[in-house]
């Protein structure tokens, strides 16, 4: 049985000039603790699918959505505001791609992740959700979080907030973790050590995935299946190790064919640079064996 289950999601927005069409007829299921990709360009309609499942579009006015949406073999559409809100933070969590979106900056990181813990326990006393934080803060191989707890997310690197991030997100042992396009606002070597540490922890928490990027080469590392869409339509899916090694649909061509590569099949190759063109002091520093 799947934990979440989409069948033929329609999304359209009206205003002035009429009904703007987003999504057509999206189709996707994630079986428990299994991770899910969902791959395109911006604008393809990958978070507003996101939006959907965690049930922030349901009461926007403007906005018109068709098919269903099934959680743990509830319909979402039948749910009432009330008990859709009440999924959010606890069954289904969501890690945004800016740590600085998400985190209150006036707030203490202890304060915010009391709130996270107590949306599933209100009763939950203070130093039961300290505990609880620094248990989960020390799972995300954060240094100190008993000091952590008591900073401000400005005080901390966004490397680390993306981590503290991460563990309020799993807090509460949610059964569907959306994924966002996380670490995309942290540099290469600090978003690669985090979806690492992102990939362990829902393992060992056997938490679902709905893992959205535009990034394959993440998403080869992360996901067990892919669905590629384009234009809010399913254009290609299945395995991840299939539809990387045989893309079928010329959309998911195009995406393969425009990942940097150094050297590759109808790709130039990239030149070694010389120390010829480095800087004169980095090409000294080079020399003389000293670091840069």
């Amino acid at each position: 049985m799947s934990l979440l289950d989409i069948a033929d999601l329609t999304l359209s927005f009206k205003g002035l000039s009429g009904l703007t069409e987003v999504l057509h007829g999206i189709s996707l299921s994630i079986a428990p603790g299994e991770k899910v990709a969902l791959v395109g360009e911006s604008g393809s309609g990958k978070s507003v699918t996101a939006r959907i499942v965690l049930g922030l579009l349901q009461e926007q006015k403007t906005a018109r959505i068709g098919g269903t949406v099934r959680f743990a073999g509830q319909d979402l559409a039948a749910l009432s505001p009330r008990d859709r809100e009440g999924l959010r933070g606890t069954e289904i969590s969501m890690i945004f791609q800016d740590p600085t979106s998400y985190l209150n900056p006036v707030f203490t990181i202890g304060r915010q992740f009391a709130e996270v813990l107590r949306r599933r326990d209100p009763g939950l006393a203070r130093a039961a959700c300290e505990a609880r934080a620094i248990e989960m803060l020390a799972e995300t191989a954060i240094p100190d979080p008993a000091r952590v707890l008591g900073s401000y997310p400005f005080q901390l690197s966004g490397g680390m907030n993306q981590r503290v991030m991460i563990a309020m997100a799993l807090a509460n042992h949610p059964r569907l973790l959306i994924a966002d396009e996380p670490g995309t606002a942290l540099d290469v070597t600090v978003q690669a050590q985090t979806l690492k540490l992102m990939r362990q922890l829902v393992d060992l928490h056997e938490t679902a995935v709905l893992f959205i990027s535009h990034n394959l080469g993440v998403v080869r590392e992360f996901a067990d299946r892919v669905y590629v869409i384009y234009r809010g339509r399913i254009v290609e899916d299945g395995p991840t190790a299939a539809v990387f090694g045989d893309p079928r649909h010329a959309y998911t061509q195009a995406l393969m064919a425009a990942v940097p590569r150094i050297t590759g099949d109808g790709l130039p190759d990239v030149p070694e640079v010389s120390e010829a063109f480095l800087a004169p002091k980095v090409h000294h520093r080079l020399r003389s064996g000293r670091a840069t």
